[in-house]
């Protein structure tokens, strides 16, 4: 019998800093349709900012038409960055196709991470209310986030971020663009001053196609700006997770030895290549949600009780002015539509919707001004 001094645990082995996280686990549609009783195609799903319409009619053929399951798929997406480069207009060698954005990000910190001789611990600057999976990899990667608390209007606090800079000397800053959740556009002035600073600006540009205002053909004259885009939100293909970053071309060599293997499945690289080679398709459809959305604006500022922002992106922010949001959930759910609430700090009254087809953001309307009209008389 082994000495029960040389035995351990695998838990104890566990990082304390992993200890400490926060697990990311979203209830699946399936088991919300459960939950609430309802079948789950029934649930107008309108809380994680999905196109509604899915993919193009290419993207569906040419996955049906896909056949190399048996095969590992190119591990740098030779043929879709090609494209990819075609379709922002920057050169083939500024382009890193990943397992969606969150991957790049991830990719982006370990690159920046300090080893063990690094003089101690990277610095990220995050601008609340944001994006979270930004202050996620910064805690998982063993990195301190300061957080720069957006204005009043949801810009971003350029002084405080000029302040943290001088003080602090941070290497990376994350921006969204447009914001989520408020879906305002970072402004030309603003990122150049960013650009000013002694810092890596990563501009997170996930919902750009619902705004028209890419910077990406500016990275390969900005050494300290990176631009992440995605096929999830715009292209429909948020099951499949492909996203991609156009990076200055002097950290490539490092992002390749530290990007992992065959990191983009085949099906993924097929579909995001098939939609791309529509791309006429995939951008009328972003058309119509961003009519969508326009008409969905001017339905929901036309209820009393809620305060609506405008939008740049495929949804639109809400700040709710009578009841609480714990009861406005319960009343939502039970006529099966789900949208994202936050309640905490800032946000604590605040919602997102996302945009979906008209019908179903006209129900959504309905049952909103429902709930308000019925709170402010309560």
């Amino acid at each position: 019998m082994e000495d029960s001094q040389t035995l351990i645990s695998p838990t104890d082995l566990v990082g304390d800093r992993v200890r400490g996280l926060q697990e990311y686990a979203p209830e699946p549609l399936g088991e919300t349709a459960q939950r609430l009783g309802l079948p789950p195609e029934s649930l107008i799903k309108a809380d994680a900012n999905e196109n509604p319409y899915g993919p193009t009619p290419a993207a569906l053929r040419a996955l049906a038409a896909y056949d190399s399951y048996h095969r590992y798929p190119d591990p740098v997406s030779r043929r879709l960055a090609a494209r990819i480069a075609e379709y922002v207009g920057v050169p083939q060698e500024h382009i890193l196709v990943a397992n969606g954005s969150d991957e790049l990000i991830d990719l982006i910190l370990r690159l920046f991470r300090p080893g063990r001789n690094g003089g101690g611990i990277a610095e990220i600057i995050d601008c609340p209310p944001t994006f979270g999976m930004y202050s996620f990899y910064g805690a998982t990667n063993d990195m301190s986030v300061v957080s720069v608390p957006r204005l009043e209007d949801y810009q971003l606090d350029m002084q405080g971020i000029a302040a943290i800079c001088s003080d602090q000397r941070p290497r990376i800053l994350f921006a969204a663009s447009p914001n989520n959740p408020d879906g305002r556009l970072l402004d030309s002035d603003s990122l150049n001053a960013l650009l000013g600073l002694p810092l890596l600006v990563v501009l997170d540009e996930a919902y750009v196609e619902f705004a028209a205002c890419s910077r990406s053909t500016w990275v390969p004259e900005r050494e300290n700006l990176i631009v992440l885009r995605t096929f999830s939100k715009w292209a429909g293909l948020a099951g499949l997770r492909v996203g991609y970053g156009i990076f200055p071309s002097a950290l490539m060599p490092s992002l390749w030895r530290l990007k992992s293997p065959y990191n983009v499945n085949g099906p993924a690289q097929t579909a995001a290549l098939a939609t791309l080679e529509s791309a006429d398709e995939a951008l009328a459809r972003v058309r119509r949600i961003v009519s969508d959305r326009e008409a969905f604006y001017l339905r929901l500022e036309g209820i009393s009780g809620l305060r609506v922002f405008p939008s740049q992106a495929n949804y639109i922010m809400c700040t709710l002015q009578s009841g609480t949001l714990a009861e406005l959930k319960e009343h939502m759910e039970a006529r099966g539509i789900l949208l994202r609430y936050y309640g905490q700090g800032r946000l604590e009254s605040t919602l997102r919707i996302s945009v979906d087809t008209p019908e179903r953001n006209e129900t959504i309307a309905c049952a909103l001004a429902e709930f308000v009209a019925g709170a402010r008389t309560r």
